[in-house]
């Protein structure tokens, strides 16, 4: 260890995803020392996100600058067994998720953090972490460190958190036929767990798929067969213009706090369960993490920490909990019950769900 590169921080934020540069950000802003690490050598790519996020998050970043916006979406159609049946005003809006997330990182910069790119959070030891860079190893000594390394967080494992439940998700980019002002989410029973969609982006769409890793046939295969039915609808050309895919965390909420370290984001499992939304609560998340690891640095204990915790499960556990006993309810019911009822007790769009 004694020929690594040796750094120190106050704060050590572990990914410059949406949660980890927000957590950044607002560290900085109370006057630590922030080091935010990422191990993509380019913040945001590649996307592994289908793109809608809600109005509130105009809250943390200018949507209009830098490319991120694309285009507003008034309303969510969802269809069941191919057919419409529901439209929930959803105002939000189509972004370019690589520009969200770069804007996202450049204000944590603007703060005063120290962005590290192409560094992959290895191994902790006496409680310092050791991460792999191009360059070689270095040593990090962080007095509070914020994982928001995603799903399969690093930092999650170091806390000793358990395996986590995941949709597996796939998606392409194709052309739309005639653009849309809505997004639509379909529910098949081959597409077990889980539904399709279609979130449309001016002239071309996120067409994508999320399904229970349980499912016997291929994630590929099923999107495929998803990818061929809206072709025969007349929404969509016969053409992949791009692919994507990654792990949607439908557990809820994991433990978030021991020691010095805390999650935010998927690493905390702030993602919708039903849904797989994630930004929102990621941004969220991330501002409360950021600011309750500065206030820990500035008092010299862990309690901002704890209460961070408590916080957490304050404002998320409610929705995330109820949402996860929908999941269980619905994946439960997939194949003994009217799917159609299924889908209406244990979808946001409709008044069951609620109950």
């Amino acid at each position: 260890m004694a020929d690594f590169q040796q750094w120190s921080c106050d704060v050590l934020v572990i990914g410059a995803g949406p949660a980890g540069s927000t957590a950044a950000r607002f560290a900085a802003q109370k006057g630590v020392k922030v080091i935010l690490l990422e191990r993509r050598e380019k913040v945001g790519l590649p996307v592994r996100c289908a793109e809608y996020v809600p109005l509130p998050v105009s809250r943390y970043a200018d949507l209009k600058a830098s490319g991120i916006l694309v285009q507003p979406v008034r309303s969510m159609r969802t269809y069941i067994n191919g057919e419409w049946v529901n439209e929930m005003t959803a105002p939000g809006v189509m972004i370019r998720r690589h520009r969200l997330d770069q804007e996202l990182a450049d204000l944590a910069v603007e703060a005063g953090a120290d962005l590290k790119t192409d560094f992959q959070a290895w191994v902790m030891t006496g409680g310092k972490v050791i991460a792999r860079g191009k360059d070689g190893p270095v040593t990090i000594s962080g007095r509070v460190i914020i994982g928001a390394d995603g799903p399969s967080s690093q930092v999650g494992r170091w806390m000793g958190n358990g395996p986590r439940q995941y949709l597996v998700a796939a998606q392409f980019q194709v052309s739309l036929n005639k653009p849309l002002d809505h997004t639509r989410v379909y529910f098949i029973p081959y597409l077990f767990g889980g539904y399709g969609w279609l979130f449309p982006k001016g002239e071309t769409a996120n067409l994508g798929v999320g399904i229970d890793p349980s499912l016997d046939k291929g994630l590929h295969e099923v999107l495929t067969k998803f990818k061929g039915e809206r072709v025969a609808e007349g929404l969509i050309k016969d053409q992949i213009l791009g692919r994507g895919g990654g792990l949607v965390p439908v557990g809820g909420l994991t433990r978030v706090w021991k020691d010095h370290m805390i999650l935010a984001g998927d690493a905390a499992g702030t993602c919708h369960p039903i849904t797989g939304a994630g930004v929102g609560n990621a941004l969220i998340s991330g501002e409360m993490a950021g600011k309750a690891a500065a206030e820990a640095v500035h008092q010299g204990n862990l309690q901002p920490l704890r209460n961070y915790g408590q916080e957490l499960v304050e404002h998320l556990g409610h929705s995330l909990n109820h949402a996860v006993r929908k999941r269980k309810n619905m994946i439960a019911h997939w194949n003994n019950r009217d799917f159609s009822e299924n889908i209406r007790h244990n979808w946001i769009a409709f008044k069951e769900y609620y109950k």
